[in-house]
């Protein structure tokens, strides 16, 4: 067991020298679903992560066990005032203002523009013959979709795309001490006007957006101005590192699974299910940490009132008491309730907007294979993974799409086996050190 707590340890403290992240869960779930590494405890089971999601005692905030809360700059105090990383009635509150943004009927709204987007970024790349997805595709698009949501021009893009990045980085030095603080700071300033001048400008010429809806709100005492930028900003830059990342996990495993592309373009709706199995196997956001303030029974384990839990839901995603096979990808796998959306209050707002956009481009992918041949190098050896604990991924997806010199051979016409309507499940926290006194927060998605 010492063991399995060194490399563990190693793996939370530099996620860059662990080459196969998926051994080691094999481990942590065959030998120790719950591990106690004293105040801490790493939960990687996913029956025992579902069963600490749901406990009342549960929270995102460390300071409800005595731990400090994370945020000694300018930035990270309008984090710690956003959505995912508020408890109890706060997060109630300001959830129900943000659901209606994510209704069904909103979202079907957004469709088509989220299509028309996707499909305007991909067109240029695939004429190209080959391009970097990542940097590409899966940086711009999560943007334009956040610019969606609030009703922002798409020439506000690319200046929104330079902030974008300013969240997760911040979260990578939770507490302010580290030398890029100030720089932070002084960045997210500029960026941080904008958003006051954006929430003048609605609170000045209400819309039908969601912008307009917070200002409204704020005017009727329903939040404050603080929480009203914190999650402005939150919409405008969350959806980064976690659609990003998703994205491209969904993109790799259509072009390196023989035949996936065709079926996809034979049955489009397919693409649904193939974007969020890629988000369970290739699980965008690896953990987040929670604070215990009641005691908690994980199987044989009891947890003390006090322990912090970091889940480990990469690991949860290939629980073999889950889900069959789990290492396998597997579009047609009926088992689909995985947490890469998270579960419980926390639950992710944005897993439906998210489906939207990947099935879009998986969708337009798939329609390129039919006269461009598409292929990458990447491999499971060769891939660039983000270097965050708390945020899986790859760092970059080369892609090569000449022209076929033959058409690709299309397969037969499958049974119809449904695709999910939505991903069920997300979000989470940002990575904890592997001392007790780390920061819990969630990496950033538009997210609950």
């Amino acid at each position: 067991m010492d063991s399995l707590r060194h490399e563990l340890t190693r793996f939370i403290q530099q996620p860059a020298a662990q080459q196969d992240p998926p051994a080691l869960y094999r481990r942590l779930l065959a030998e120790a679903p719950v591990l106690d590494l004293g105040p801490l405890y790493v939960v990687s089971g996913h029956q025992e992560i579902l069963t600490v999601l749901m406990n009342p005692g549960t929270n995102v905030d460390p300071t409800t066990v005595g731990l400090p809360r994370a945020g000694n700059t300018a930035l990270l105090k309008v984090v710690n005032r956003m959505l995912p990383m508020r408890d109890g009635a706060d997060h109630t509150r300001l959830k129900r203002l943000a659901t209606a943004a994510f209704s069904h009927r909103r979202l079907e709204q957004m469709r088509e523009r989220i299509e028309t987007t996707a499909a305007r970024l991909l067109a240029p790349l695939i004429a190209s013959g080959s391009f970097e997805l990542v940097a590409d595709l899966a940086v711009p698009l999560p943007v334009a979709v956040s610019c969606a949501i609030l009703d922002v021009p798409d020439s506000e893009q690319g200046r929104i795309t330079g902030w974008a990045g300013l969240v997760a980085r911040a979260m990578l030095d939770p507490f302010g001490t580290g030398p890029e603080a100030a720089e932070l700071d002084a960045e997210f300033a500029a960026f941080h006007s904008y958003v006051e001048e954006l929430c003048a400008a609605r609170a000045a010429a209400p819309g039908d957006d969601l912008i307009s809806r917070l200002t409204v709100a704020r005017g009727e005492g329903r939040l404050d101005t603080e929480e009203l930028l914190a999650f402005v900003v939150m919409l405008l830059a969350n959806g980064l590192e976690t659609l990003t990342s998703g994205l491209a996990v969904a993109a790799w495993e259509l072009i390196r699974t023989p035949g996936l592309a065709a079926r996809v373009r034979n049955r489009p709706a397919l693409a649904d299910a193939v974007f969020d199995e890629a988000q369970r196997l290739g699980s965008p956001v690896r953990a987040s940490a929670r604070a215990l303030t009641r005691e908690v029974v994980l199987g044989d384990t009891v947890v003390p009132a006090g322990s912090v839990a970091m889940l480990l839901y990469a690991a949860a995603n290939r629980d073999p008491r889950r889900f069959a096979d789990p290492d396998r990808f597997d579009p047609d796998r009926p088992e689909r309730q995985h947490l890469a959306f998270g579960h419980g209050p926390h639950h992710c707002l944005g897993a439906p907007l998210s489906l939207i956009a990947g099935s879009a481009v998986l969708r337009g992918l798939a329609e390129a294979d039919a006269v461009r041949e598409l292929s990458t190098t990447l491999t499971e050896s060769t891939a660039r993974l983000n270097e965050q604990f708390a945020f899986g991924g790859v760092r970059e997806l080369p892609v090569a799409c000449p022209l076929r010199t033959a058409p690709p051979v299309e397969p037969q016409v499958e049974s119809q086996i449904e695709p999910p309507s939505a991903p069920p499940s997300a979000p989470p926290s940002a990575p904890p050190s592997a001392t007790p006194s780390a920061p819990l927060s969630e990496p950033l998605e538009v997210a609950a």
